[in-house]
């Protein structure tokens, strides 16, 4: 039986930070996005019996491969304190004991027992049983010592947040989410929802707790006690648009948002007044800039650009803005490219950098504008507490860099070359000519200048530190992390 333990001293008061623990979201928040990723947390929050589903990653791959593990709740030794048992994964055993102590200034002990499993499993070839070799002693203790440096960082971190953002607004806020079981919006609720806001879901199918509400914008289904419930409505749904602009497809992209925009409106509409929520906070992107906008600086005064994007998210601002005449505060936050290991973009692209194939793309030459995850549902947590933010707000990194630039970074932080340029031509064969040059080859230098005129204050400003963040770290490359 092997043991890990951790001592970490929070600066917050020990019932403040265990109460953190025990809303929904802490889970979500304390992943660290390179370690693990959240399928489902248990509910109610720690309850004993209650189960988590996580996918965790496997050693040597840089994110790209996980697998499932189970984990269970019980009470712990003390009344400030809980354990997790693993019932599934990669592991032979698992016992993670939480323990909060201290007053004023808590102190955070964690204890992990576990057992490792031998090769292969007798053969094995499903996920578990092909990896299992990876999970020795050695490769578990070092991703414990970054992981839970990582969850410190991350607890201390929201817990600094959170007190900040109180200075802005103490209320205690009704949120309603549309969108929320999304890469972006899991986290947006989680961070709310930890911060002692009441967070309820929207969800297509089926609800399965007390937080989800169901809604179908395809027909048009939305409770109107569920919308006057809320001080806050925020959407961050839509289809993808990471795929060939087809017109069937540009249909969905546009209908998906649009449509169900329309519907949250139109319900808000048909309350009376003083049972409408306080503010509308919708989704955009920086793509409402158009796809080549050369060097000039894109400030949140810049017009609407053109291309398809562009005139999606103008119609899908438009609709949004319609709440100004009922009276709502309304927000359109345009995301630039998220930076994260969970998905998007730099997951795509990182088997290639690590296989060594890894390059700039086009040229190069094309501005882009990112945001850390972290960073991003911190926008949202921010323009959905402040009342006095309006209108549309960019949610991007204060430094955007070239995508030449971008490559070597991503190159460094994985220990890779980043010599294997990418013809304008590649792109084009996954995404179309028109995909293409909207999303890989776009280029926009776009800057926060509403946040920073709200005094917003970015936790992974440069792009080394974000992509560390979202990255484990790595030595020489291998052949077989590589192939994983």
């Amino acid at each position: 039986m092997a043991v890990f333990e951790s001592t970490e001293h929070i600066g917050h008061p020990a019932d403040r930070v265990f109460q953190w623990h025990r809303r929904p979201g802490a889970l979500t928040r304390l992943s660290p996005e390179w370690a693990q990723s959240v399928l489902e947390e248990s509910y109610p929050p720690l309850a004993p019996g209650a189960r988590a589903r996580l996918r965790t990653s496997v050693p040597g791959t840089a994110g790209t491969v996980r697998v499932p593990f189970v984990a269970e709740h019980d009470d712990g030794p003390t009344p400030r304190s809980f354990v997790d048992r693993m019932v599934k994964g990669p592991l032979k055993s698992w016992t993670h004991t939480h323990v909060f102590d201290g007053e004023q200034s808590c102190v955070v002990r964690d204890r992990v027992e576990y057992e490792v499993l031998p090769g292969r499993l007798g053969g094995d070839r499903n996920a578990l049983g092909k990896y299992a070799g990876r999970f020795t002693d050695r490769a578990v203790q070092s991703m414990l010592t970054k992981t839970f440096a990582d969850r410190t960082a991350q607890l201390r971190a929201d817990l600094d947040f959170h007190a900040a953002l109180a200075e802005r607004s103490d209320r205690r806020l009704n949120i309603l989410i549309g969108g929320a079981s999304g890469l972006v919006g899991s986290q947006v609720a989680a961070l709310l929802s930890t911060g002692g806001h009441s967070v309820r879901r929207l969800v297509r199918g089926e609800p399965q707790r007390a937080d989800e509400v169901r809604w179908d914008p395809a027909r048009g289904q939305l409770e109107a006690s569920a919308v006057a419930w809320a001080d806050v409505v925020v959407h961050l749904g839509g289809a993808s648009i990471a795929t060939r602009f087809t017109p069937k497809n540009k249909q969905k992209i546009l209908s998906s948002r649009v449509d169900s925009t329309d519907l949250i409106v139109r319900t808000c509409a048909a309350l009376p007044s003083d049972e409408r929520p306080e503010a509308f906070v919708c989704a955009s992107a920086v793509g409402a800039y158009g796809a080549d906008c050369g060097d000039r600086v894109l400030t949140e005064e810049e017009p609407y650009g053109e291309g398809f994007l562009a005139e999606v998210c103008r119609e899908w601002e438009a609709r949004a803005a319609a709440v100004e005449n009922l009276g709502m505060r309304r927000v359109s936050v345009r995301t630039g490219l998220v930076l994260t290991s969970l998905g998007g973009l730099l997951r795509v692209q990182l088997p290639l950098y690590l296989a060594g194939m890894g390059g700039p793309v086009g040229g190069g030459r094309q501005w882009q504008s990112w945001i850390s995850l972290d960073d991003l549902v911190r926008i949202y947590a921010t323009v959905v507490v402040d009342g006095a933010v309006t209108g549309p707000v960019n949610a991007v990194a204060p430094h955007p860099v070239r995508q030449s630039q971008f490559a070597a970074e991503l190159a460094r932080t994985l220990h890779r070359p980043a010599v294997v340029p990418v013809p304008r031509v590649a792109p084009a064969v996954l995404l179309g000519q028109e995909g293409a040059k909207e999303l890989a080859l776009a280029n926009q230098r776009v800057a926060p200048t509403v946040l920073e005129a709200a005094g917003f204050s970015f936790r992974h400003p440069d792009l080394r530190d974000a992509l560390t963040w979202t990255l484990p770290p790595r030595g020489p490359a291998d052949p077989e992390s590589a192939r994983a």
